[in-house]
Protein backbone atom coordinates (compact mmCIF):
# COMPACT_ATOMS: atom_id res chain seq x y z
CA UNK A 1 0.00 0.00 0.00
CA UNK A 2 1.27 3.44 -0.87
CA UNK A 3 2.34 5.62 2.01
CA UNK A 4 0.47 8.89 2.53
CA UNK A 5 3.62 10.95 1.94
CA UNK A 6 4.28 9.35 -1.45
CA UNK A 7 0.68 9.77 -2.52
CA UNK A 8 0.68 13.41 -1.50
CA UNK A 9 3.91 14.06 -3.35
CA UNK A 10 2.46 12.61 -6.54
CA UNK A 11 -0.68 14.69 -6.18
CA UNK A 12 1.31 17.83 -5.43
CA UNK A 13 3.28 17.24 -8.62
CA UNK A 14 0.03 16.80 -10.50
CA UNK A 15 -1.58 19.98 -9.28
CA UNK A 16 0.96 22.46 -7.97
CA UNK A 17 3.23 22.76 -10.98
CA UNK A 18 0.27 23.19 -13.30
CA UNK A 19 -1.14 26.07 -11.24
CA UNK A 20 0.14 29.59 -11.76
CA UNK A 21 1.80 31.11 -8.73
CA UNK A 22 -0.39 33.29 -6.58
CA UNK A 23 0.71 36.89 -6.47
CA UNK A 24 -1.93 38.18 -4.06
CA UNK A 25 -0.46 39.04 -0.71
CA UNK A 26 -3.73 38.29 1.10
CA UNK A 27 -2.85 34.69 1.81
CA UNK A 28 0.16 33.66 3.78
CA UNK A 29 2.68 31.10 2.65
CA UNK A 30 1.13 28.59 5.05
CA UNK A 31 -2.28 29.16 3.48
CA UNK A 32 -0.76 28.48 0.06
CA UNK A 33 0.58 25.17 1.37
CA UNK A 34 -2.82 24.36 2.94
CA UNK A 35 -4.70 25.12 -0.30
CA UNK A 36 -2.24 23.11 -2.36
CA UNK A 37 -2.47 20.18 0.05
CA UNK A 38 -6.26 20.36 -0.07
CA UNK A 39 -6.25 18.53 -3.41
CA UNK A 40 -4.26 15.59 -2.07
CA UNK A 41 -5.51 12.29 -0.72
CA UNK A 42 -3.99 13.03 2.69
CA UNK A 43 -4.24 16.81 3.17
CA UNK A 44 -3.26 16.69 6.85
CA UNK A 45 -0.11 14.69 6.22
CA UNK A 46 0.71 16.88 3.24
CA UNK A 47 0.30 20.09 5.20
CA UNK A 48 2.26 18.93 8.23
CA UNK A 49 5.06 17.66 5.97
CA UNK A 50 5.33 20.82 3.88
CA UNK A 51 4.43 23.60 6.32
CA UNK A 52 8.04 23.88 7.58
CA UNK A 53 9.01 24.88 4.02
CA UNK A 54 6.31 27.55 3.60
CA UNK A 55 8.71 30.49 3.83
CA UNK A 56 11.00 28.99 1.18
CA UNK A 57 8.10 28.04 -1.08
CA UNK A 58 6.28 31.39 -0.91
CA UNK A 59 3.58 30.98 -3.56
CA UNK A 60 5.82 29.26 -6.10
CA UNK A 61 4.43 25.99 -7.48
CA UNK A 62 7.86 24.83 -8.66
CA UNK A 63 9.38 25.42 -5.22
CA UNK A 64 6.42 23.59 -3.67
CA UNK A 65 6.89 20.58 -5.95
CA UNK A 66 10.63 20.52 -5.20
CA UNK A 67 9.94 20.73 -1.45
CA UNK A 68 7.44 17.88 -1.74
CA UNK A 69 9.93 15.72 -3.63
CA UNK A 70 12.63 16.53 -1.07
CA UNK A 71 10.34 15.52 1.80
CA UNK A 72 9.68 12.27 0.00
CA UNK A 73 13.40 11.71 -0.59
CA UNK A 74 14.16 12.28 3.09
CA UNK A 75 11.53 9.69 4.07
CA UNK A 76 12.93 7.18 1.59
CA UNK A 77 16.48 7.68 2.84
CA UNK A 78 15.38 7.35 6.46
CA UNK A 79 13.53 4.09 5.75
CA UNK A 80 16.43 2.73 3.71
CA UNK A 81 18.92 3.53 6.47
CA UNK A 82 16.70 1.83 9.04
CA UNK A 83 16.28 -1.27 6.85
CA UNK A 84 20.07 -1.40 6.39
CA UNK A 85 20.61 -1.27 10.15
CA UNK A 86 18.01 -3.97 10.84
CA UNK A 87 19.30 -6.38 8.20
CA UNK A 88 22.35 -7.77 10.06
CA UNK A 89 20.15 -8.79 12.99
CA UNK A 90 17.51 -10.44 10.83
CA UNK A 91 17.42 -13.98 9.53
CA UNK A 92 15.67 -15.94 6.83
CA UNK A 93 12.79 -14.35 5.02
CA UNK A 94 12.96 -11.13 7.03
CA UNK A 95 16.63 -10.65 6.09
CA UNK A 96 15.81 -11.27 2.43
CA UNK A 97 12.91 -8.82 2.56
CA UNK A 98 15.11 -6.18 4.18
CA UNK A 99 17.85 -6.69 1.57
CA UNK A 100 15.33 -6.34 -1.25
CA UNK A 101 13.77 -3.36 0.48
CA UNK A 102 17.10 -1.53 0.69
CA UNK A 103 17.65 -2.13 -3.03
CA UNK A 104 14.13 -0.96 -3.90
CA UNK A 105 14.43 2.14 -1.75
CA UNK A 106 17.81 3.00 -3.23
CA UNK A 107 16.20 2.92 -6.66
CA UNK A 108 13.23 4.94 -5.37
CA UNK A 109 15.63 7.58 -4.06
CA UNK A 110 17.33 7.85 -7.45
CA UNK A 111 13.96 8.15 -9.17
CA UNK A 112 12.84 10.84 -6.75
CA UNK A 113 16.01 12.78 -7.53
CA UNK A 114 15.21 12.42 -11.24
CA UNK A 115 11.75 13.81 -10.56
CA UNK A 116 13.28 16.80 -8.81
CA UNK A 117 15.61 17.34 -11.76
CA UNK A 118 12.62 17.37 -14.11
CA UNK A 119 10.81 19.89 -11.92
CA UNK A 120 13.86 22.14 -11.82
CA UNK A 121 14.15 22.01 -15.62
CA UNK A 122 10.72 23.62 -15.76
CA UNK A 123 12.01 26.70 -13.98
CA UNK A 124 10.64 29.99 -15.25
CA UNK A 125 8.58 28.39 -18.02
CA UNK A 126 6.43 26.63 -15.42
CA UNK A 127 5.96 29.84 -13.50
CA UNK A 128 4.90 31.60 -16.69
CA UNK A 129 2.87 28.69 -18.05
CA UNK A 130 5.22 28.37 -21.01
CA UNK A 131 5.30 25.62 -23.60
CA UNK A 132 6.57 22.27 -22.53
CA UNK A 133 5.25 22.58 -18.99
CA UNK A 134 2.84 19.68 -19.41
CA UNK A 135 5.65 17.51 -20.78
CA UNK A 136 7.97 18.37 -17.89
CA UNK A 137 5.25 17.78 -15.32
CA UNK A 138 4.49 14.44 -16.96
CA UNK A 139 8.16 13.46 -16.75
CA UNK A 140 8.31 14.42 -13.06
CA UNK A 141 5.14 12.44 -12.37
CA UNK A 142 6.53 9.42 -14.20
CA UNK A 143 9.68 9.43 -12.06
CA UNK A 144 7.62 9.78 -8.87
CA UNK A 145 5.30 7.00 -9.99
CA UNK A 146 8.30 4.74 -10.55
CA UNK A 147 9.60 5.66 -7.09
CA UNK A 148 6.22 4.82 -5.61
CA UNK A 149 6.30 1.45 -7.36
CA UNK A 150 9.68 0.74 -5.79
CA UNK A 151 8.40 1.77 -2.37
CA UNK A 152 5.50 -0.64 -2.81
CA UNK A 153 7.93 -3.36 -3.90
CA UNK A 154 9.82 -2.85 -0.65
CA UNK A 155 6.65 -3.15 1.39
CA UNK A 156 5.37 -6.14 -0.60
CA UNK A 157 8.45 -8.08 0.44
CA UNK A 158 7.09 -8.21 3.98
CA UNK A 159 3.74 -9.73 2.97
CA UNK A 160 3.11 -13.05 4.62
CA UNK A 161 5.71 -12.59 7.35
CA UNK A 162 4.24 -13.50 10.72
CA UNK A 163 3.36 -10.72 13.14
CA UNK A 164 6.03 -11.92 15.53
CA UNK A 165 8.69 -11.39 12.87
CA UNK A 166 7.13 -8.31 11.34
CA UNK A 167 8.62 -5.77 13.75
CA UNK A 168 11.30 -4.90 11.18
CA UNK A 169 8.66 -4.40 8.51
CA UNK A 170 6.60 -2.18 10.78
CA UNK A 171 9.64 -0.12 11.69
CA UNK A 172 10.59 0.43 8.04
CA UNK A 173 7.00 1.06 6.93
CA UNK A 174 6.43 3.66 9.62
CA UNK A 175 9.31 5.70 8.20
CA UNK A 176 7.79 5.91 4.74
Amino acid sequence: MASPVFVLITLILTSAVELPPTTASKSSEADYIRRSCGVTLYPGVCYSSLKPYAAAVHHDPVALAVAAANVSLAKICDASLRASKLRPRAAGRVAAALRDCVDSLRTAAEQTQQSTAEILKLGPSARAGGPGVAWGVSNAQTWMSAALTNEDTCLDGFDGISAAKAAAATDVCNRL
